[in-house]
C-alpha cells in the first residue's frame, strides 16, 4: 500500500451514530424528492397511453442498468467491504436527484451513505474516478452520432470528438488532475490514493453496460410513438444524459436532457420528446423505489441474522487499504 493512500477505518460510535442519523435524513430527503418527480411527472404522462408490455420492457431495462450502476460504483473500493451494503446506498442516493438542488445532494448522499462502509474520504476520492468512468462510458457510446447523416457536420464532429474522453480512464491522468484539483482545494486526498487502474476499467466496464441499457429502455419507449433510427436515438439519450449529468444545479437534468435529443433528433417534435421523456422518467423511478425497497428489507433480514458475513465482520477491527 502506499503511503498517500487513504485507508478504510473502523469509525467510533459517534461516527457511526452521526452516519445513521445522516442516513435517516437522506431517507427522508429522498422520499421528498420522489414525491415531487413521481407528481411532475404524472402531469406530463396522465393523457399517454403507453403499450404496457413496452413499460415492461422499459422497467427491466432500468432496473438492469441501476444494478449495473451499483456494480460500478462498487468495482472501486477494495474488496473487503460489504458490497450490498454499498449498493443499497447507491440506490438510495440516487432519488435524491430530483431535489431542486439537484445533483448536488444526490452526489454528497451518495458519498456520505457509502462512507459507512469505508471512511469519508474513500468514499469522497472514488466519486470523481464514478463520474470520469460514466462520462467516457457515455460519450463513447454517443460518439455513434458521428454516422448520423441527419446532422450538420459540426454535430458529428463533436459527437466524435467525445470519444477523447477515453483519456479520463488512465490513473496518471486522473492523478494529475486530482494534484491540479488540490491547488484550490487542499484538503483533497493525493493522487496516490486513487483506485488502482484495474478497477477504474471494471467501473468504465459495468457504465457502459449501464448506459447502455438505460439509452435502450428509452428507445424502446420512443420507437413505440415514432419511427426513428434506433442507434441514433440511442446515441443521443446518452449525449443528452452526459450534458443533464454535468448540470449539476438541474435536478436530473430535467429540460437539458430532452434539449439535447431535439436538438440531436431533428425529427421529432417538443410533443414527442417531452412525453416519451416524463414516461422514461417516470418508469426510471419505479425502477429505483424497486431496488432502494427491496435492498432496504435485504438488509433488515441480514441484520437479524447472527451469522450475516456484515456481523461478523463488524465484530473485528476492518482491514486497512483502498
Amino acid at each position: 500500500m502506499s503511503s498517500g493512500e487513504a485507508t478504510l477505518i473502523e469509525p467510533d460510535a459517534d461516527d457511526r451514530k452521526r452516519r445513521l442519523r445522516w442516513k435517516g435524513i437522506v431517507g427522508v430527503v429522498a422520499l421528498v424528492g420522489l414525491v415531487i418527480a413521481a407528481g411532475s411527472s404524472f402531469d406530463d404522462v396522465k393523457d399517454q397511453l403507453t403499450n404496457p408490455v413496452v413499460l415492461a420492457g422499459a422497467l427491466a431495462l432500468h432496473l438492469g442498468a441501476l444494478i449495473c450502476g451499483a456494480r460500478a460504483w462498487v468495482a472501486l473500493f477494495p474488496p473487503d467491504v460489504d458490497r450490498r451494503r454499498l449498493a443499497a446506498g447507491m440506490y438510495l442516493s440516487q432519488l435524491t436527484k430530483y431535489l431542486p438542488a439537484g445533483g448536488f445532494v444526490q452526489t454528497a448522499s451518495q458519498v456520505a451513505l457509502s462512507a459507512e462502509e469505508s471512511s469519508l474520504a474513500v468514499a469522497a476520492l472514488r466519486l470523481p474516478v464514478f463520474s470520469a468512468c460514466f462520462v467516457a462510458a457515455s460519450t463513447t457510446l454517443g460518439a455513434g452520432l458521428a454516422f448520423d447523416g441527419d446532422l450538420p457536420t459540426w454535430g458529428r464532429v463533436a459527437a466524435g470528438a467525445g470519444i477523447a474522453s477515453l483519456l479520463l480512464l488512465d490513473r496518471k491522468v486522473l492523478r494529475w488532475l486530482l494534484q491540479l484539483a488540490r491547488r484550490f482545494v487542499k484538503r483533497l486526498p493525493e493522487g496516490d490514493a486513487l483506485p488502482p487502474q484495474d478497477a477504474i476499467l471494471r467501473c468504465y466496464g459495468w457504465a457502459l453496460v449501464n448506459m447502455a441499457l438505460f439509452a435502450t429502455a428509452f428507445v424502446v419507449l420512443l420507437r413505440d410513438v415514432a419511427d426513428v433510427s434506433a442507434p441514433s436515438a440511442a446515441a443521443a439519450m446518452c449525449i443528452g444524459w452526459v450534458v443533464g449529468y454535468l448540470a449539476l444545479v438541474i435536478p436530473g437534468g430535467v429540460g437539458v436532457r430532452e434539449g439535447v435529443l431535439l436538438a440531436t433528433i431533428p425529427s421529432l417534435t417538443f410533443g414527442v420528446v417531452a412525453a416519451v421523456s416524463a414516461v422514461h422518467r417516470l418508469v426510471g423511478l419505479v425502477a429505483e423505489l424497486t431496488l432502494v425497497g427491496a435492498s432496504q428489507l435485504a438488509a433488515r433480514r441480514r441484520s437479524y441474522d447472527p451469522l450475516s458475513p456484515g456481523r461478523l465482520r463488524s465484530r473485528g477491527p476492518r482491514a486497512g487499504g483502498a
